[in-house]
Formats: C-alpha cells, sequence, structure tokens
C-alpha cells in the first residue's frame, strides 16, 4: 500500500524514534529486552536469536526465561540484586554474569536496565544486554568480522549485481531484474540501466560509482536512488551497496554488490511511532545519548547523556558548533569526511577525540542516519553518540603490549618463536629460531604441523596440544629432534621452554616456545658414557698419567708464559737491540769496503760483499716480521677507503721500480672498500712489487689491475665475512714468471720461497703479510697461475655497507 497524505510533525517524530531504536540496536548489537512488572512478562528482541542462538519458539514470556539461564554460580547475585533495585524504587541496575547459549556454552555479558516508574511504583524494566566475551580480540579481527556479518546480511534474499568496468556490460539475478522492472534488453549496459533512474537521482548514482572505480579513493558503493521499471512503470526505492576490486597494476577488474528494495521502508515511516519511548529508554540504559537534527534550521535535539559525553557537563547547551568547538583539532578532517560521506549514502559513521570542558581528552563513535522526504532530499538526521574511550585505550595497551613482545622474541639471544591457536600458527620466530629449522621464512604464518610435517610421531606436538588443554608450561633439557635439514633427515638436541601465554579473559592464545641447540653437548656426553666402562677399567693408570700429565702441562704452561713474555718483548729488541749491532755491521762494512777495499785479495772483498748482502737480507726480514707482528697484535679501525686513490700512491712510490723494469701498468675503474687504510697500503704494495719483481726477462712486463662486484658462488669460498657488507673482488694480473698451482698453500706460509736468492731477493714473508692483511678485513686471497704465463692474485674485501 502506498501511502501519499504528507507526514506531520507528529508521525514525523515517531518515524525519528523508531530510527533511533533501530540504529541503537545495530549500533550495539546488544539484546535489548523489555520487562512489564505488572503483567510478569519479557519481551526479547531478535539478539536473543542472532547472538544467543534461541529460536523464539524456545523463549517464553515469563521472567524465569531469563533467570534459568544465568550461570548457577551467578543466579542468586544477579536476582537478589535487580529485585533489590526494583524494591528500593532505584532507577537503574547493571550486572555482569554468565548467560547460557542455546548450544549449551555460556557467554559473559553486561546487563544493564532502566525501571520505569508510576505513581511512585516500578511498572516496567527496560535494559539491553551485551556479549563481552570477544571484546578483547583484535579490532583487526572484530572489522573482519563485522564485514562479514555485514556482507552476510546484504547478500540474503537481496538482488545481486556485477559491472565488468572494461566493457561496461551489467549481469542481473533476477531479483534485481524486477527491481528494475524486468528490462527487455538481453545485455544490460551501464548507460541503458542509468535511463532506468529517476532523473534528480542520476548524477548521484554515477558520482558513487565513479568514486568506487577511482583507484586512488576506492569507495565503498552506498547509495540510495529511485528507479522506473522499466516496463511497468513503478516508482521504487533501493539500497544498493558494493565493491570495485582492483589487481596488482591497480586496474579495476569487477565492480559488484547488492540492491535491496526499500520503498516500503521510505513509504511506511509511520510504523516508528511505537518505538519512541522503548528508544529513548534504552539509550540512556545503554550509556548512549541520542540527537536529532533538522537540516533546514540546524535545530537539534538532545539528550543530556549526549551533552555529558560530548562536553563532560549534562547541562551544557548543545549546538551544532558544540561538535566544531570540542573535537580534537587532529580530528577535525575525520569529521568533515563522514559528513562528505553521508550526503552521498545517507550514513554518518565516525571514531574521534573531543576535548571536555575540563580539558580530558576522550574517545566518541558518532553513528546517524539521514531522513528523506517523498522527493528524496535528506530533511533531518538522527544519530546517538557513545564514549569508547576504555575501548580505545585498551587496544591500545594491547598493541603496545604486542610490539613490546616482538621487539622482545626478535632481539632474544635464544631461538624463540610463537605458536598461535590451537593449530599452532608460527609467529615471529627469530632469526636463531630459523637457523634451528632450516626453513626459512616460508613458515611464517603456516601451522606448525605443516611447516616442519616432520615431527608427527615425535612428542612436540602432543605436548604442545597439551599444554592448551592444561595450561602448565614445560621444559626439557636434552630433548631429542628429528629436523629435515637440506633434504634430509638429522637428529638435533635442544633444550627448550614452552610457555602458554593468557589473554585478560584468562585463555590461552598462544604457547611461546624458547630452545638452545645442544646437539654437540649431548653427542659429546653419549660419546663419553660409551667409553664410561672402557675407561673405568684403566682409571688407576688414568689417574696417574693425568697427574704426570698435569705436572707436565704445569711445567709447560711455565714455560708457555715465559715464552709469551719473551714474545712481547720482541718487538722492542728487535727494532732496536737487533737493529742497532745490525747497523753497525752494515755500517763498518761499508767502511771497511770504502778504505780498505785495495789492501784485501780478492777473496775478502768478496766475504765483505756477502757480509753486507747478508746485512741487508736480516734487516729487511726483521723490517717485515715487525711488519707482520703489528698485523697480528695491533687492533684495526676501518673506513672507506677509495682503492683507485690508493693504487695510484702505490704506483707513485714505486715509479723508479717500474720505469727501471719497463712495466706497462693498467688500472681500471676500482671502487671504495671497507678497511685500514695504511694495511691496504701496505696489501696492494707487496702484490704489485712481486708483479714488477717476477717479470720474464725476454719480454715487456704487463700488470693489469681491475675489480668487479663478487656474486653469490666467489662469496662461499670465503671463510669468514662481514654480514652487513657487499664484497668487491680485486684482481692483479701479470705476465710474468708465473707458478705451478700445486704450490698455492705454499706461498702464502712464511719464510716459503719457490725460487732463490739468486734469482730474486725477499724475505719469504711478503705474501704472508699479504694473507694476513687480507684475513684482518675478513676477505680472503687466492691466485691463479701457470708456469710462463703469468699470475692473476685474487682479494676479496668488503665494501662500506650501505646507509
Amino acid at each position: 500500500m502506498k501511502i501519499s497524505k504528507t507526514i506531520n510533525g507528529h508521525e514525523h517524530d515517531l518515524l525519528v524514534a523508531i530510527e533511533r531504536f533501530e540504529l541503537v540496536a545495530k549500533a550495539t548489537h546488544d539484546v535489548i529486552w523489555d520487562w512489564d512488572l505488572e503483567k510478569s512478562t519479557v519481551w526479547w528482541n531478535d539478539g536473543m536469536q542472532h547472538i544467543f542462538g534461541y529460536d523464539p519458539g524456545q523463549i517464553s514470556t515469563g521472567p524465569d526465561c531469563w533467570f534459568d539461564r544465568i550461570h548457577p554460580d551467578d543466579q542468586d547475585k544477579v536476582i537478589r540484586k535487580i529485585y533489590f533495585v526494583i524494591d528500593q524504587g532505584q532507577a537503574n541496575w547493571s550486572d555482569f554474569y554468565r548467560f547460557r547459549r542455546a548450544d549449551g556454552s555460556y557467554a559473559h555479558v553486561h546487563d544493564r536496565g532502566y525501571t520505569i516508574q508510576s505513581n511512585g511504583k516500578p511498572i516496567r524494566m527496560v535494559g539491553s544486554m551485551m556479549d563481552i566475551t570477544e571484546q578483547l580480540k583484535s579490532e583487526q579481527a572484530h572489522k573482519e568480522s563485522e564485514e562479514n556479518l555485514k556482507f552476510a546480511m546484504l547478500a540474503a534474499n537481496l538482488g545481486t549485481w556485477n559491472l565488468d568496468p572494461v566493457t561496461k556490460m551489467l549481469l542481473f539475478d533476477e531479483r534485481c531484474l524486477e527491481l528494475y522492472g524486468n528490462p527487455d534488453d538481453e545485455f544490460l549496459s551501464y548507460e541503458t540501466v542509468l535511463k532506468y533512474i529517476h532523473p534528480e537521482d542520476r548524477e548521484r548514482v554515477v558520482s558513487a560509482v565513479a568514486k568506487a572505480l577511482d583507484p586512488e579513493l576506492k569507495k565503498d558503493y552506498d547509495v540510495r536512488y529511485r528507479t522506473i521499471g522499466a516496463t511497468d512503470g513503478i516508482l521504487r526505492w533501493l539500497h544498493c551497496k558494493g565493491k570495485a576490486y582492483f589487481d596488482n597494476h591497480n586496474q579495476s577488474y569487477r565492480f559488484a554488490g547488492v540492491s535491496r528494495d526499500i520503498t516500503d521502508e521510505v513509504a511506511t515511516q509511520q510504523k516508528i511511532l511505537w518505538a519512541d519511548q522503548q528508544a529513548a529508554m534504552t539509550i540512556e540504559g545503554s550509556g548512549a545519548g541520542s540527537f536529532f537534527i533538522t537540516l533546514n534550521s540546524d535545530e537539534i535535539i538532545y539528550s543530556p547523556t549526549m551533552a555529558r559525553i560530548l562536553t563532560g557537563t549534562e547541562n551544557k547547551q548543545i549546538t551544532r558548533d558544540i561538535f566544531i568547538d570540542h573535537i580534537h583539532p587532529d580530528d577535525v578532517q575525520t569529521r568533515l569526511d563522514a559528513y562528505a560521506e553521508a550526503e552521498q549514502t545517507g550514513e554518518l559513521r565516525y571514531e574521534a577525540r573531543f576535548i571536555w570542558d575540563n580539558g580530558s581528552v576522550h574517545w566518541i563513535r558518532v553513528i546517524g542516519r539521514n531522513f528523506y522526504d517523498s522527493a528524496g532530499r535528506a530533511i533531518s538526521l538522527s544519530g546517538i553518540v557513545m564514549d569508547i574511550t576504555d575501548r580505545i585505550e585498551s587496544e591500545q595497551k594491547i598493541k603496545t603490549s604486542e610490539e613490546h613482545l616482538r621487539t622482545l622474541i626478535e632481539q632474544a639471544p635464544v631461538a624463540t618463536s610463537l605458536f598461535v591457536g590451537k593449530d599452532l600458527i608460527i609467529d615471529i620466530p627469530n632469526e636463531a629460531m630459523l637457523k634451528l629449522w632450516g626453513k626459512g621464512n616460508s613458515v611464517i604464518g603456516k601451522p606448525l604441523r605443516e611447516a616442519l610435517p616432520e615431527l608427527e610421531g615425535q612428542p612436540f606436538l602432543a605436548i604442545l596440544d597439551n599444554i592448551f588443554q592444561t595450561g602448565e608450561a614445560h621444559s626439557e633439557k636434552g630433548a631429542r629432534g628429528d629436523i629435515v635439514m637440506d633434504g634430509v633427515l638429522q637428529t638435533f638436541y635442544y633444550d627448550y621452554t614452552y610457555k602458554p601465554l593468557r589473554n585478560s579473559e584468562g585463555e590461552i592464545y598462544a604457547i611461546l616456545d624458547m630452545a638452545v641447540d645442544v646437539t654437540e653437548q649431548v653427542k659429546s656426553l653419549q660419546a663419553l658414557e660409551k667409553s664410561e666402562e672402557r675407561y673405568r677399567q684403566l682409571a688407576s693408570e688414568l689417574e696417574r698419567r693425568v697427574q704426570q700429565r698435569t705436572e707436565e702441562l704445569h711445567r709447560a704452561n711455565t714455560e708457555l708464559i715465559n715464552s709469551n713474555n719473551n714474545l712481547q718483548q720482541f718487538a722492542y729488541a728487535a727494532s732496536h737491540d737487533m737493529q742497532e749491532p745490525l747497523r753497525k755491521i752494515q755500517s763498518f762494512s761499508s767502511r771497511l769496503q770504502s778504505i780498505y777495499t785495495k789492501q784485501l785479495d780478492e777473496n775478502g772483498v768478496f766475504m765483505l760483499g756477502r757480509i753486507q748482502d747478508a746485512s741487508k737480507r736480516m734487516s729487511m726480514m726483521i723490517d717485515d716480521l715487525l711488519t707482520y707482528s703489528r698485523l697480528t697484535t695491533r687492533e684495526v679501525e676501518f673506513e672507506a677507503v677509495p682503492l683507485e686513490k690508493t693504487v695510484n700512491a702505490v704506483l707513485a712510490d714505486l715509479e723508479i721500480s717500474i720505469q727501471e723494469q719497463g712495466t706497462h701498468v693498467t688500472v681500471e675503474s676500482l671502487p671504495e672498500v671497507w678497511g685500514n687504510r695504511p694495511q691496504l697500503t701496505q696489501l696492494l704494495q707487496n702484490l704489485i712489487s712481486n708483479a714488477i719483481k717476477y717479470r720474464q726477462r725476454d719480454q715487456v712486463s704487463v700488470i693489469k689491475i681491475s675489480a668487479h662486484d663478487a656474486d653469490a658462488s666467489e662469496m662461499a669460498d670465503i671463510p669468514r665475512i662481514l654480514a652487513a657488507h657487499s664484497y668487491t673482488c680485486l684482481e692483479i694480473s701479470d705476465n710474468g714468471i708465473g707458478f705451478d698451482e700445486k704450490f698455492l698453500d705454499r706461498i702464502f706460509q712464511m719464510f716459503q720461497r719457490l725460487h732463490g736468492r739468486g734469482e730474486f731477493s725477499g724475505s719469504g714473508i711478503g705474501l704472508a703479510l699479504c694473507k694476513k692483511v687480507v684475513q684482518n678485513h675478513y676477505g680472503h686471497i687466492t691466485a691463479r697461475s701457470e708456469l710462463g704465463k703469468g699470475s692473476t692474485f685474487i682479494v676479496y674485501l668488503p665494501k662500506p655497507a650501505k646507509k
């Protein structure tokens, strides 16, 4: 039936009241009840079915249907308290208790009631029951649940549609076709369907569709409009909701949603009259405040509770400016965006901070809905406000606690991870735990049984399941675990602890796993136990030998201490005491040679020359040994060293040798490396000097110095690296005499030479010094060579870490 007459003021107020009642029920998700104390009957809204699972036929009208479902341990307390409030004529009652669901389980509820009196006698109590069992779940899970529930409610018995954003073709189900008057078109395009939308509403629909398909906005599609039936000409009001889906390139590939016929809702708003008093009492009983705004005059009707929620004072005069004056400056835009959205969808919903008159800050949730006249124009806004400060602060504390736990786990010195829920989902394992499992990051977010299937048949999974049942922690030392590493099932031993973690309700939500790999210790202990019997038979002899060996070790230790002390004095002695007589030998032999050469025979001159050569070699050897000692004992300070600049400086120092040998040196572009400048200079000077020295006499000496970034295969050859650094590979190639690669390890050892001193001079320490410099830089040195075809010395050095 259509209503053609204009809605009068009284009827409009009643429509507003019913709307408030529906808003409260949807916003709070509470079970709303009305207890007639004179008739002893209780009325429940649909929340009993939706929240607790009771069909209407399972609920009787008497108060016993309520009291009998209260947990036996809470029943007496609740009943006595509620009757005390009634008998004493008090206005409000509230309590926390457990309420039985239809499936036999119990929900924790917060129940509140408001007493209505007549002639000083209570005649009714109206209130709401809130299920707070899941209140501490994360906001994300709560939002997802709301979205799923919301979508499920919209999808039930509604018309569905699907728009292809590329072809602009629409696919309607049968119900959706009915809502548009069953068009005769075999294929419906977007432009065709727009023709069936009321001319005054088309622009609003087109704008809403554009915002939903805009990859920058991705607005949810939520719009009310009128259609004119394609074949029957009937005017229908539709409420359409939908969402656009985007691919990895941010291109929309689907736009789908549902449509609902709200013609009867718009036409029968007079049915709201009965709900006025019910909504007002329920709103106040639930702690929410209500408001009603006439849009053309900005006149606002509000409850005292709303004034208190927004300003902290119930007697505060509320105007629309109060919303602006008291809202936190950082949340002004949030409110403006919400009202802009309400103009499109008719639904107002936002959460923001409000500053009370006393300066305190409170989080407020505002929910409202526009009323429309028969022409579809918004004429009023009705809604409620709720103080949600406690919820926001609780969520922030939970978030802070979770971030703190994550940080502790990541920085834990032992292998640590969380197993969340009874499915044991692996969460925030630290690097030590990932290394212990040998599976990498792929295990994160997977159930433990799936990530490590080899645990089936081992005791760990059963222990974890038992902890979720009993709540008792479990620890063990030297426990055996068989883990697949590199495709092979291997046996390891662990000291580990499983500790249950509980939420504020006392429920176990996760298990903390901390483990230490003690495989080597356990295997050593096992080997010791196996040999214990054999050694027991030799105990007496062993004790004697141990005593003897102890004495020998004591003597050896004493000698070692003396030796170390002597070695510590070696550098000083070598640089002063040993060098001094050596310089005298060189000085006096030079004087003998210059003054008495003519008085010596040929043999004397030869022996004097040998003395000078030997003293020079010894001086060189002492210098090289001192240099090597400094590399071993001194701490190294690292910095970014420009390799190309360092090489040019070394070449400048060797300029005379290069010119004398006629060597041609090519230097390609070289990067910066992370190291000690003096040591790297020493390294390059030794390698380039060797390339110059070990040339072939019958051809021009050529040296090439180049570098490239080391790849993964090259890095595998480096035994000890700096994890935070990439590496460069420096190559110094020559066309000299070369060497047989079977002597590769030998050439880097102290005093090892492949040629006699008569062929090439040197102390035999140079390449050993090079190896020590590279080791000090956490690098690696090697060489490629072939006799008569030159050599290439290859050095891997770390590069400066990226900022």
